[in-house]
């Protein structure tokens, strides 16, 4: 395409993946995300943690709890029911990559 033409004549094996991408490498499954979420669940969050240093540890167990990579009600980020098999964590996969932004 016309994007990636310049990137790919100069890294011929570069490999394009869609976000979230998922990998197979033995028998290992690998899932990586790259969205903004920390800051969209600490607007819609019902409990606040305590500590700021309790904020990654409250993300990492409300994604793996509710086993999807987008756990935000719909008024906060609506979702396009044909693809949303693709943000789901069922069966959990071995590692799980959240690209996010941090101040």
């Amino acid at each position: 395409s016309v994007l990636t033409s310049d990137l790919t004549g100069r890294v011929p094996t570069a490999q394009f993946c869609s976000n979230p991408c998922r990998i197979q490498f033995c028998s290992l499954e690998m899932v990586v995300f790259r969205e903004d979420m920390m800051s969209k669940m600490c607007r819609h969050c019902v409990r606040f943690p305590s500590e700021a240093a309790d904020m990654p540890d409250h993300f990492v167990k409300t994604v793996l709890s509710q086993a999807h990579l987008c756990p935000l009600p719909l008024h906060a980020r609506p979702v396009y029911w044909m693809y949303d098999h693709a943000l789901r964590l069922y069966p959990q996969p071995d590692l799980v990559v959240i690209g996010d932004k941090s101040d």
